[in-house]
């Protein structure tokens, strides 16, 4: 077998023989290609313009299967939540009347410092005004309107538009020249110095009082109160002396915590407290003047109050009470010398050197050496110091009853043994179920009641108030505190609203000739007490004449005839 040879192709290896078609193509020889003609200067000087772009297909669009993917934006710079709400805001600021943002060319103008400027000027220092410019405003009307479209987030930008044209601008008018300043002299007249009566040209102080005691209208362990008249205003006024006598802290606490209670208190129940005077070394506080108080009146020798009138002044009083406590102040010294009354039936409380602001949230310890002790209610008399407004109740119950009764209700001799001994007589021995806490006071030990006592106090005042009336003081006259009504119940009470005569307010005291307080009430029993005294010695020296003379002197003796309208038989020997 022959070894393989080269593998045998159709070419012909040479030169034709016969008939035979060949198909063999030949491939033409590439031309050589046709140098470019060197362009001469002009035409390089010539600008070469772009070849043509060729546009490109476009890419084939791809089918996207499932959800479209959701755009991310950059947390950091994302405002389409805020978007809505910083157009109303921005929209609501620049309407509002506060906006002084000004666009005018104002170089060469006054530039306002900025610590000058308002904390709502949104300005920049080069658009800066100057005061008293007039020349309109051209943002007026340039507002761009945007379309719901737009607000949502697609839509085109709409072209700006006005909703009217701006004005154009006036003409500056130059600024007229100041008119110089008219300088006007005022002349001043001396004041002509006000006459004065004869009798205030002597005075040496603003508020002028009769010498001696002759003004004196009370007094007590406080000082003294004297009645005065401003030389000026002709005004009266009720000087109240304070004690310094003693005093080794200075000023008396009694007397800055009652001026301090005064300018807090405002009511036409309480007394108004005008000023302080210091004056000679001696220090006055200077009060509105009333003619009387209630222990003057109620010893008046020829005024006697109806029941009207007590009724009224009840319903004041109780009114004034409330206030107080309302304001959380208790007064502590109620009595019926510091109620002062005023020429037309006005009541008001004075006298409030007792007086202190109390805790309404939290119960707090107060002494309880206070309120006068035959107006002091029988917790205080056992030792309480944890206390409220119901002494000061108490106190006015027997007020109101001293107005009918002319005299104290409890008059005691002097001791809270004494004052309790009062009390349990007239209103019984208190037991547990009348007051629970009654073993608890600090003093029950101390005075224990010997002896068990009936309630009679409806018995004695039964016939000196009415039903309605008597109720109330009943109520009032309780041992426990916490059962006593407040003054606000008290005024709630049928006496007050529905029970008859109605109150009605003593404008008869106007007809009342001088002033009558308690000092006026003591000088006069004073008086009715040395001329009883002059008249049982003058009795008694009669009598004692009489029984120096000797029997054959004195006037025989007529016999009165006996039953059978004879005389006697004369003895024998006559």
């Amino acid at each position: 077998m022959p070894p393989p040879g080269p593998h045998p192709t159709n070419a012909p290896t040479g030169p034709s023989k016969g008939g035979k078609i060949s198909f063999a193509f030949k491939a033409k020889p590439t031309p050589a290609p046709v140098p470019k003609p060197v362009p001469d200067l002009a035409q390089r000087m010539q600008p070469r313009e772009p070849p043509p772009r060729v546009a490109e297909p476009p890419p084939p669009r791809r089918m996207m299967s499932g959800p479209p993917p959701r755009f991310k934006p950059d947390p950091r710079f994302d405002r389409r939540g805020g978007r809505d709400r910083d157009r109303d805001r921005d929209r609501d600021r620049d309407r509002g009347r506060h906006d002084r943002r000004d666009f005018r060319e104002t170089r060469g103008g006054f530039r306002e410092p900025r610590g000058g400027r308002r904390g709502d000027d949104r300005r920049f220092d080069r658009f800066d005004r100057r005061r008293g410019d007039k020349r309109p405003d051209f943002r007026i009307g340039r507002r761009r309107t945007r379309s719901p479209d737009r607000d949502r987030g697609w839509g085109p930008e709409p072209e700006p538009r006005f909703e009217q044209e701006p004005e154009p601008e006036p003409e500056l008018e130059p600024e007229p020249e100041p008119e110089p300043k008219k300088q006007v002299k005022i002349m001043t007249r001396p004041k002509p110095r006000p006459t004065l009566p004869e009798e205030f040209t002597q005075s040496d102080s603003v508020y002028h009082r009769k010498p001696g005691n002759e003004s004196v209208i009370g007094a007590g362990t406080y000082g003294k109160v004297f009645k005065a008249i401003h030389i000026y205003t002709q005004q009266g006024v009720a000087l109240k002396k304070i004690r310094m006598e003693g005093e080794k802290d200075g000023f008396p606490v009694t007397a800055v915590r009652e001026i301090k209670l005064l300018q807090h208190l405002r009511s036409h129940n309480v007394v108004s407290l005008l000023e302080v005077m210091v004056e000679r070394n001696e220090c006055f506080m200077v009060f509105e003047y009333l003619a009387h108080d209630l222990t003057g009146l109620i010893n008046h020798p020829t005024f006697t109050l109806t029941a009207a009138h007590k009724k009224d002044l009840a319903k004041q009083m109780f009114e004034g009470l409330n206030y107080l406590h309302h304001r959380g102040v208790l007064h502590r010294d109620i009595k019926a010398a510091n109620i002062l009354i005023s020429n037309t039936g006005l009541l008001k409380y004075a006298d409030f050197g007792l007086a202190r602001f109390f805790s309404k949230s939290r119960q707090l310890d107060y002494t309880n050496r206070v309120i006068t002790i035959w107006y002091r209610p029988p917790e205080l008399l056992l030792g309480e110091t944890r206390y409220g407004p119901a002494v000061d109740v108490w106190s006015a119950a027997c007020v109101y009853v001293e107005m009918f009764t002319k005299k104290a209700v409890f008059p005691g001799e002097g001791g809270e043994i004494s004052q309790l001994d009062k009390l349990y007589n007239a209103l019984g021995t208190p037991t547990r179920a009348e007051w629970s806490d009654i073993v608890e006071m600090p003093w029950f030990e101390l005075m224990r009641p010997a002896e068990r006592k009936k309630r009679i106090f409806e018995e004695q005042y039964g016939t000196v108030l009415s039903p309605a009336a008597l109720d109330l003081v009943s109520n009032i006259f309780q041992y426990d505190p916490a059962k006593r009504p407040t003054a606000e119940e008290v005024l709630a009470h049928p006496y007050f609203v529905s029970e008859e005569p109605k109150p009605q307010q003593a404008f008869e005291l106007e007809k009342i000739e001088g002033d009558w307080h308690e000092f006026e009430s003591k000088a006069l029993r004073k008086e009715r007490d040395r001329e009883a005294r002059r008249a049982a010695e003058y009795q008694k020296e009669k009598r004692k004449a009489v029984s120096s003379v000797p029997q054959s002197e004195r006037d025989p003796k007529r016999v009165k005839p006996d039953s059978g309208g004879e005389y006697p038989p004369a003895p024998a020997g006559v």
